[in-house]
């Protein structure tokens, strides 16, 4: 029993000397080191110039009112976001209102006045219009009677002559029309319609007769009464011949009768006309007191004329009237719109969609205007689109030759780490900073780098960025996109010529060794970080990493205290 519990104490310390000397060996002993190797692989290779500058917003624009006043209201602060014709402060507009209601009663003063004057002169120049239009009918008028008056007065004793040699000829044409008539009338016709009319009577009398003896013999059995019926319908026939020939003969007696009283009543009218035209003599005397009576109607028709015409003279002084009011209200319109214009300037509204970045002044404070003469007004706020910004940055004269506008350009913030931004080259000036100073010195000291400024352009997506804020820009002025390189220190030489120590690793019994053998490539494009191999090298081969050249580093030295 006490052998089983000596060997159960000595058991565990024995394993943990084992362990502890185990662990011992492992601490002591050298771990076999890999060496160190630049790989070939595919990529980008890059060439960038790299400077700093300092993020602001793209587009900013300062808040001004263009009212002078007492600043009554203000809705906004830095940080708020604010959308174009929003309402950010507001200018206290009691002097201003009231001055708006006493040039608006002006206003309608004037309107009144000026439709007064304007109805009054619309009915003037109605009514001399008016009087016109009858004055000059009236000298028409008169004028045409004037000259039917001569021309009357002028013709009458020809007329007069011809008058009564037609009537003469005329009454002597119808006594002689009348006397023939009375005469022989139609002695032609009045035979032919006698003849007519006498067969007739002795056609009609021999038809009764036969239809008689038809009948008769019919009822003695002689004859059928077919021949009867013929017998009756040739006695109707001439019966109907001889209404026919009595209605002739008594039409032909009422045309007689007819043309007889007409052919007397032309006689009457041609000797009332020869009567008519014997008087004319005696009208000479009365068309020349016609003619002066037309022509003292015709003066009297044009001094009233004139004396309508004179009417439109005052009705052009009644229109100046008019102008002068629509003169005077457009004046004060004018007063009236650009108070308005005041009134609606006292609310100051952003005129950009953005963020308020700047706030200059405090409710209640006095501010200028800002479109005054005197001075360039008070600022009260500054709205900023943080969507877009805009680093300025500048660049020395001798990378300045690479950079050019539209190049690419990586963005690190170191107010937001962690996040690489891209943004693109907008402007490169074409002049040193400071060049355009008349002592030729500007802001550059004496052994100073020559410097240009860069405007670099960038959206700002997440908006974190913030104006003021430090950013390194690199910007990219040549790159080669999924080509062979190889880390730019693992080769020597330079242009498109270079030597590589290409490695040759082996591994034995846990020990690596690496043989180098000097290999010439070409090399392409010469980045920052990678030269891009055009021949000589492959994917996957590895190279002796290059020496370090440049100045020595000098050492820092710590002390805490």
């Amino acid at each position: 029993m006490k052998r089983k519990i000596l060997f159960g104490c000595i058991m565990p310390i024995l394993l943990l000397i084992g362990l502890g000397y185990w662990g011992y060996r492992r601490l002591v002993s050298k771990p076999v080191l890999e060496p160190r190797l630049s790989t070939v692989d595919r990529g980008n290779v890059e060439i960038k110039v790299v400077e700093t500058g300092t993020i602001e917003p793209l587009k900013k624009v300062e808040i001004k009112s263009k009212v002078a006043g007492r600043l009554a209201r203000l809705y906004v602060d830095e940080g708020d976001r604010v959308t174009a014709g929003q309402v950010l402060a507001e200018i206290d507009p009691t002097e201003i209102n009231s001055q708006v209601d006493q040039i608006r009663a002006q206003v309608d003063g004037a309107r009144a006045r000026l439709a007064q004057t304007v109805r009054a002169v619309a009915y003037q120049k109605e009514q001399t219009d008016a009087d016109v239009r009858q004055a000059e009918e009236g000298v028409r008028s008169a004028e045409a009677r004037l000259r039917s008056a001569e021309r009357d007065y002028a013709t009458q004793p020809e007329i007069t002559r011809t008058e009564i040699a037609q009537a003469e000829a005329s009454l002597a044409s119808a006594q002689k029309s009348l006397v023939l008539l009375q005469e022989s009338t139609h002695p032609q016709a009045r035979v032919q319609a006698q003849t007519g009319l006498d067969e007739a009577v002795a056609l009609a009398a021999q038809a009764a007769r036969n239809l008689a003896r038809q009948r008769s013999l019919l009822q003695k059995g002689f004859v059928s009464e077919q021949t009867v019926d013929a017998a009756a319908s040739e006695e109707t026939a001439a019966r109907a011949r001889l209404s026919q020939a009595k209605k002739r003969m008594e039409l032909l007696d009422e045309q007689q009768r007819t043309e007889a009283a007409e052919a007397k009543a032309r006689v009457a009218q041609a000797e009332a006309a020869l009567a008519r035209a014997q008087t004319g003599r005696s009208l000479v005397a009365a068309r020349q007191d016609d003619v002066k009576s037309a022509r003292a109607a015709l003066l009297q028709a044009r001094a009233r004329l004139d004396a309508a015409r004179s009417g439109r003279r005052q009705d052009k002084m009644r229109e100046d009237e008019v102008a002068q009011a629509r003169s005077a209200v457009e004046q004060v319109q004018n007063q009236l719109d650009e108070i308005l214009v005041r009134q609606r300037d006292t609310r100051l509204v952003a005129t950009m969609s953005g963020v308020v970045s700047k706030r200059y002044v405090e409710q209640g404070e006095l501010i200028t205007s800002g479109v005054s003469t005197f001075s360039s007004g008070t600022p009260v706020l500054q709205v900023a689109d943080l969507s877009r910004m805009l680093i300025k940055a500048s660049v020395n004269e001798v990378d300045v030759q690479k950079v050019r506008q539209g190049l690419p350009v990586e963005i690190r913030v170191d107010g937001v780490r962690g996040v690489r931004y891209r943004g693109i080259v907008n402007k490169v000036s074409p002049s040193a900073i400071g060049a355009g100073d008349p002592s030729g010195q500007g802001q550059r000291g004496e052994g100073a780098v020559i410097r240009f400024a860069v405007e670099i352009g960038m959206t700002n997506p997440d908006h974190r960025l913030r104006p003021g804020m430090s950013a390194r820009n690199s910007i990219i002025v040549s790159r080669r996109r999924n080509v062979l390189r190889l880390p730019a220190d693992a080769v020597e030489g330079d242009g498109a010529n270079g030597v590589v120590q290409l490695a040759h690793v082996t591994k034995k019994d846990d020990k690596t060794s690496v043989q180098y053998t000097r290999t010439r490539i070409t090399a392409g494009l010469r980045g920052d970080s990678f030269i891009e191999i055009v021949r000589g090298l492959e994917v996957g081969d590895k190279t002796k990493p290059g020496v370090f050249k440049g100045p020595k580093r000098k050492a820092i030295e710590l002390r805490f205290e």
